[in-house]
């Protein structure tokens, strides 16, 4: 079939590959939901459960939108390929035969190797074996990639290789292969610690090749850690196999010594001594790891990995590959911390030495260590007598003393690729860690290097370092304190670190008065400083990246700490920097390369420190992007973005989009994709918002509030929704433009309704309506009277609200705006449904219906086949009501609108819930409380009291009020 030609591999990072052609399948989120669908092969998996794999139990209000936006992305990616991603009702599944995942063919080759062992194959059986492991591949499984799905997998991947692993391992003992399984072994230990079956064939292994000693110190290291970690012993066949080896050991003290099966370049014991006074020293210049070295876990078994493939490389005979690794990160981040942990970790694997260099790439205090220097220093410690003047030399000399050594390397803190290039290896076995806060792009180009990208710890990670350097019971007892102190670092190590200095265990000091201290942000950076050192400066460590952009990036950095919002898109940056659309994302992309900013799915965030940091450089020089017009500009290019392109679709707007700008808007296919990218944008648009009318930019502020609309209604917080409208009104009030006000009057009304507060939304709309007194404002009389209406029949004023929709009609048909006509027929709708006069209801609704579909607004067409639906199932026509819903349900799933899903869900429950009190009302009433409560809609109320009395006669309930969007 067509999709066969898809190969996808989990068992590393994520890659999928159509007829020899790697695919590109999206950012993080949306290659995790991919994963989920490979390893779930020809399964249906259900979108409730795809939201729990990709967020597990807390998944944000837009999870199910971000769905539909990531399995739309995947169809793209797919397309072409015989539609292998396939949904239904029930949920997605992607058509694959199960031998084009490497997991299935693990599973195959696996149980190919057992059933030739019980065919007493073993050499058949190990070859099986070999095919399965290979499908390893280098790196992190699934590596980058979030959520509980990819956590479970990664845990399983790794269980099921080193049940693999221990499998051939006894085999190969069959064999009579004790070398080989003792050194395959020995590399998988730091990585799998406590597990006593590998240990034991380990053991076992040493102990057939005749190296007694280290198989005894095998288990006394087992024994060790055990008790120091985990406070048990040994399991009692481990504790036999060491008694044996005791005895065994015991039985031979007296035997000749038998020759060692140690390569060459491992010398026992007895030849060492001999040789201690001739022998040049061993280097071990590691430095002193960090005693509480917290978290990391995927980044340094990422590390441990690429070592154990470099090393079983060299063992078939070849160079192993990737030997390169690099670290990198912002300032402060952890890079040397984790760099000296793993290569604590592996320094047994590397008998020739460790060797340890600071580049002192971004040291504010010295300059950078030349490749001469550098050259001069790691051919000394391999106790070279004379070493070459000539800069060629030195690296052909270094090359020739490492190509047959087996050393682990260390370049601490480089600067850039090419201070690097003439220290690598030229080939051999030793395996090279390198740090820096540049991305070293060339050495992952040019030698394939590998690359872990630190960031910031975890909440948990970081209340960890600091219980570990402040003290558990202080932390325990200001843990509110503690959590906040964790996020005014940044989690940065190196900013909890100079915090916990503060705070130092057992001092009368608390972490509140701390706290308290780095809240201004004046102050903050202040705050995070060793005095008189540098180094343990959060300021020097963000100043010494600064120093090193060019101009185009140190400007671009100066305007994004102008910037308020959380993030920034390129077409937004490019607006904000007056600058070509390439420009800013070249510019973006070196402060990127530093880590100055760190990349999202929609565009790039910077961190608080930093953009504290930014804030300062910027005010300490003149710059056009500290100017107020970059910001207009910004405010200017979201105004547009949000803007309908062809015009209303909805009503008729009170402006257009701009025309001859040379900073491009956004544009959307529909409805649904705009209220998604609000979603994705709310915590940069907020305080854009609040900025406009901070500094006096109020025809912006309004503006946006206005344009949020319509991801308000479908998606957002109410009480948000209420915020940023009241900014808007105090816009639109300072600079007197009336038909603004009551455009907002209008919208605030309905978020007012929304919470619940009927007063305040009845007092909103007669504020607005005394405002519009010309005769060009019907469509807007219309829209706010609509709305009255809606208003006054959920305060069951039924006498008022009936003469206001009927008013609302009229002036609908006289402005000729087919949308308020829609509207006021829905409005009309829903008061007769209330009234219980369905009939009536039905001819308003059907003819709205048409009407709102002409103009293509989907929240006016969901909101009717609410409406209807319940109009219908107050005739007892529970199938044409179920229609209904299930159409409002289907769309507003596909357009993201949170709010008419939960209606629709709703209405469905009740249905439902008048035939039976089981499981599907029930659940569908559930779906719909928590979407509604995710809202902060007052319907939460209803559907509770629903679920409580399930049991009870059902009453048609009339549906949520109609809204008409004013303006």
């Amino acid at each position: 079939m067509e999709n066969g030609r898809l190969r996808i591999e989990t068992l590393g990072p994520l890659r999928v590959f159509a007829g020899g052609r790697e695919l590109a399948v999206g950012p993080p989120k949306q290659r995790a939901a991919f994963a989920v669908l490979a390893l779930s092969t020809n399964s249906i998996v259900a979108r409730d459960d795809l939201i729990d794999h990709l967020w597990g139990s807390s998944p944000p209000a837009t999870a199910a939108g971000s769905v539909h936006t990531y399995l739309s992305g995947l169809r793209r990616a797919l397309v072409g390929l015989g539609e292998p991603l396939i949904s239904s009702g029930a949920g997605y599944a992607l058509r694959l035969d199960p031998e084009r995942v490497d997991v299935g063919v693990v599973e195959r080759l696996a149980a190919q190797a057992r059933a030739c062992r019980a065919r007493q194959d073993p050499a058949s059986a190990v070859t099986a074996f070999d095919e399965a492991l290979a499908c390893w591949r280098p790196g992190s499984v699934l590596g980058g990639l979030p959520g509980p799905f990819v956590v479970q997998h990664r845990a399983w991947a790794a269980d099921l290789r080193i049940r693999l692993l221990t499998e051939r391992a006894e085999l190969l003992l069959e064999l009579s292969q004790p070398d080989r399984v003792a050194d395959e072994l020995r590399a998988h230990v730091p990585a799998n610690p406590y597990d006593e079956r590998l240990r034991a064939l380990l053991m076992t292994a040493l102990r057939r090749s005749g190296r007694t000693a280290d198989a005894l110190a095998q288990f006394q290291d087992l024994r060790r850690l055990l008790a120091e970690d985990l406070g048990i012993d040994p399991s009692a066949e481990v504790q036999a196999l060491n008694s044996s080896i005791l005895a065994e050991n015991a039985r031979t003290r007296t035997a000749p010594l038998r020759p060692s099966n140690r390569p060459s370049n491992q010398p026992s014991n007895q030849s060492s001594n001999r040789a201690t006074a001739t022998a040049p020293v061993r280097p071990a210049q590691l430095p002193w790891g960090v005693g509480d070295f917290v978290g990391r876990g995927a980044s340094v078994q990422q590390i441990l990995d690429a070592a154990r493939t470099g090393s079983a490389g060299s063992a078939g005979g070849g160079p192993a590959s990737p030997q390169i690794m690099m670290i990198v990160g912002v300032g402060g981040v952890g890079k040397t911390a984790l760099a000296v942990h793993c290569a604590h970790l592996l320094a047994d694997a590397y008998p020739d030495g460790q060797l340890y260099l600071n580049l002192r790439g971004f040291d504010p205090r010295r300059p950078a260590r030349s490749p001469v220097d550098a050259l001069h220093h790691l051919l000394g410690s391999m106790s070279v007598g004379t070493i070459p003047a000539e800069h060629e030399q030195r690296v052909s000399l270094w090359r020739s003393i490492v190509r047959d050594k087996r050393l682990l390397i260390v370049l601490d803190n480089a600067e850039s690729a090419d201070r690097v290039e003439d220290l690598l290896p030229g080939g051999g076995s030793s395996f090279v860690v390198v740090t820096s806060r540049n991305r070293l792009s060339a050495l992952a180009v040019r030698y394939s290097a590998r690359r872990v990208t630190l960031s910031p710890l975890t909440a948990a990670e970081s209340l960890d370092l600091l219980a570990s350097s402040i003290g558990t019971a202080q932390v325990g007892t200001e843990l509110p304190a503690a959590r906040r102190l964790a996020e005014l670092c940044d989690h940065l190590p190196l900013a909890l670190r100079i915090a916990s200095e503060q705070v130092p265990a057992g001092s009368p000091s608390r972490i509140a008065d701390l706290v308290a201290d780095l809240q201004d942000e004046r102050h903050r950076l202040d705050g995070l400083q060793i005095p008189d050192d540098e180094l343990y400066s959060l300021r020097g460590v963000l100043s010494c990246s600064y120093s090193r952009l060019d101009t185009p990036a140190a400007h671009a950095f100066r305007a994004l700490g102008q910037f308020p919002g959380v993030g920034i898109r390129t077409e937004a940056a490019a607006a904000l920097l007056d600058v070509p659309l390439a420009a800013a994302a070249a510019a973006l992309r070196s402060l990127a390369a530093q880590h100055l900013v760190e990349m999202t799915a929609g565009g790039y965030r910077m961190h608080d420190l930093t953009r504290i940091f930014a804030e300062e450089v910027a005010r300490d020089g003149e710059t056009a992007a500290s100017s107020p017009y970059a910001l207009q500009r910004v405010l200017g290019w979201y105004v547009r973005t949000l803007t309908p392109e062809d015009g209303p679709t909805t009503a008729e707007l009170p402006f257009t989009r701009d025309a001859g700008t040379p900073h491009e808007p956004l544009r959307f296919h529909d409805q649904s994709e705009l209220v998604a990218w609000c979603a994705q944008e709310w915590d940069t648009i907020a305080p854009l918002v609040r900025t406009a009318q901070r500094i006096g930019c109020h025809d912006q502020a309004w503006k946006l509030t206005y344009l949020l609309f319509d991801y308000f209604y479908a998606a957002g917080q109410a009480r948000d929704w209420v915020e940023m409208l009241r900014i808007g009104l105090r816009s639109a009030e300072l600079i007197g433009d009336r038909r603004a006000q009551a455009v907002l009057l209008s919208h605030l009304s309905i978020a007012y309704s929304r919470t619940g507060d009927t007063g305040a939304a009845v007092d909103r709309l007669h504020r607005g309506l005394r405002l519009l007194d010309d005769p060009g404002d019907d469509a807007l009389r219309a829209g706010l009277l609509g709305n009255l209406a809606s208003t006054l029949r959920k305060a069951k004023d039924y006498a008022a609200a009936l003469p206001s929709a009927r008013e609302a009609l009229d002036l609908a048909r006289r402005s000729g705006m087919a949308y308020y006509q829609a509207g006021c027929l829905d409005v009309l709708c829903e008061l007769h449904t209330e009234l219980g006069e369905f009939d009536e209801a039905l001819r308003y609704g059907r003819p709205g219906l048409t009407g709102a579909r002409g103009c293509r607004n989907v929240l006016l067409e969901a909101n009717l086949l609410i409406n209807l639906g319940v109009a219908e199932f107050g005739l007892g026509r529970a199938g044409t009501a179920l229609r209904y819903f299930r159409d409002a349900l289907s769309l507003s799933e596909s357009s993201g609108d949170h709010y008419h899903e939960a209606l629709a869900l709703f209405g469905l429950a009740k249905v439902h819930g008048a035939d039976s009190a089981g499981p599907p009302a029930r659940d569908l009433a559930t779906r719909a409380l928590l979407r509604l409560r995710d809202l902060g809609a007052e319907e939460v109320t209803e559907v509770r009291e629903f679920l409580r009395a399930l049991d009870a006669p059902l009453w048609p309930v009339p549906a949520e009020d109609s809204v008409l969007r004013a303006g």
